[in-house]
């Protein structure tokens, strides 16, 4: 039997995310995405790296010059990137 290794991430851009623990937030964002990331033991620092940079490299949003459809990513923006793990 093979068994296939690899990381989820949900990713949603936003106006704006926090994260709010008993009343008080802890962390928050402007405009950009955020990471639902699913972490598992056996998980290297490598993998996680790899997804990170993968998705902070993705288009996500149109060309604000040339109005192309997904063309900018949230680092081409200036976005924030909030991320929380299970």
């Amino acid at each position: 039997m093979i068994f296939a290794h690899f990381l989820l991430a949900i990713v949603q851009r936003v106006l704006s995310a926090s994260v709010t623990v008993d009343n008080v937030v802890v962390s928050k964002i402007g405009k950009g995405i955020l990471i639902f990331a699913a972490v598992a033991p056996g998980d290297t620092v490598t993998e996680i790296d790899r997804m990170a940079n993968k998705l902070v490299k993705t288009r996500f949003w149109d060309d604000a010059e040339t109005g192309h459809k997904w063309r900018a990513s949230v680092k081409d923006i200036g976005g924030e990137v909030l991320c929380g793990k299970s």
